[in-house]
């Protein structure tokens, strides 16, 4: 095969890859649905480990007995990064679906290395091809933004760009195939800082995709509106203490949520009441969080605590009992406190004599955190955020002018 049609190859592959990962966003909660129905959901993350240690074992056998390398650290690296994959797989568990992140992404970071090889020539490859990777994750999920019923997920960019990394750096400290290059070169910075500056400027852009910003731009562009209706990108929460219960969040602020709770109970109340035969999931997608964040929150509550003293009564284990009664307590004392007038309103207020009962089985002191409407896991402020975003951009821009410099004057 020719140099060219090699290249080509090569290419054609990882945008195959590309196009499926982005191809599998709508029906993805289908199939999801098909294998839970007719299998286990857990047959998901079982994948992704047969998966995994199937490339593993093939690996020490490309290392062994084709390459003959019998250097430990090769082994070290490759044993460190399977662990990685399998740890989170299994910490994802709850949600196996998403381990197929894994195998998506690790695939993906395969092929862009296959693709580069053929022009980048110096250890840049893996930073690029990380990067190309971790751009994808961000397309990936603002595509799943736009879908009904599927929502935007800090954490899945991070799996994301996680699942590419691993594979890379199999290649780069398991494998270490030959590069030409010794040094990073002009062209592979240049590269990397470009495609910094765009994934840091695209992630600014969705953190700052606000329900505000969508409700601004929609008016715009019209044909957009149907955004309107998606779960945000991200959202202003806050993080409220209380020594009875913990930690819980909400869009909002406790004086606003004790107003709503006072003006709006009876209609609220009644809202429940005729929502109360009706889906769960149907309820919170007519009311979302970023338009009706008392209404959306109280619901959730409710669905938290009711599931967990269910779960309660139905296992046998004490430990997990108390546990699970503990949760559904703090819960419901998260509902009695800040939703409680319009919860004595509603068909969910518990009967006294039931949490009176659960206090004697579990240490009431104990803290809880709520992950009902948890805070964004980005820990500053959009303008500091975007403060950062240009600092670092301009800090590159600024080492390539440099470098363009001294290569001239060279």
């Amino acid at each position: 095969m020719s140099s060219k049609k090699k290249i080509f190859l090569s290419w054609l592959l990882a945008f195959l890859c590309v196009l499926s990962i982005f191809l599998i966003v709508p029906v993805a909660r289908t199939i999801r649905n098909f294998i839970e129905a007719n299998w286990n959901v857990s047959l998901f993350g079982y994948s992704v480990l047969f998966v995994v240690i199937g490339v593993f074992l093939f690996c020490i056998y490309l290392l062994w007995f084709r390459l003959k390398i019998r250097t430990f650290s090769n082994y070290l690296w490759l044993a460190a990064v399977v662990f990685i994959y399998i740890y989170f797989t299994i910490k994802l568990w709850n949600k196996p679906e998403e381990a197929i992140h894994f195998l998506e992404y690790g695939l993906l970071g395969f092929l862009l290395y296959q693709a580069l090889r053929h022009h980048i020539h110096d250890k840049g490859i893996y930073f690029i091809a990380f990067l190309i990777g971790a751009l994808v994750g961000i397309f990936d999920e603002s595509l799943q933004w736009m879908i009904p019923r599927r929502v935007w997920d800090f954490r899945d960019l991070g799996i994301n760009a996680l699942s590419v990394g691993l594979l890379l750096v199999a290649i780069w400290k398991g494998i270490r195939p030959k590069l030409k290059g010794i040094h990073s070169q002009s062209k592979s910075i240049r590269i990397i800082s470009y495609l910094l500056i765009s994934y840091l400027v695209l992630f600014g852009l969705c953190f700052s995709n606000t329900p505000d910003r969508v409700q601004s731009y929609t008016k715009v562009l019209p044909f957009l509106s149907f955004l309107q209706k998606e779960e945000p990108m991200n959202e202003l929460k806050y993080k409220h203490m209380d020594p009875e219960i913990g930690v819980f969040f909400s869009r909002l602020e406790i004086e606003e949520l004790n107003k709503i709770d006072t003006e709006r109970a009876e209609e609220y109340g009644q809202i429940f009441k005729e929502w109360a035969k009706k889906k769960y999931q149907d309820f919170l997608n007519y009311f979302p969080g970023y338009s009706k964040p008392f209404l959306y929150e109280m619901r959730i509550h409710v669905f938290r605590r009711n599931k967990r003293f269910w779960e309660a009564n139905e296992t046998a284990n004490e430990k997990t009992q108390k546990n699970n009664l503990f949760i559904a307590y703090k819960e419901n004392l998260i509902l009695e406190k800040y939703f409680g007038n319009t919860l004595q309103k509603s068909p969910y207020q518990w009967p006294k004599k039931r949490s009176e009962r659960i206090e004697g089985k579990i240490d009431v002191t104990r803290f809880y955190k709520s992950p009902v409407s948890a805070a964004s896991p980005v820990p500053f402020k959009e303008k500091t955020l975007w403060g950062i975003i240009f600092l670092i951009s301009i800090t590159l821009i600024f080492l390539n002018v440099r470098i363009s410099r001294k290569q001239k004057s060279a």
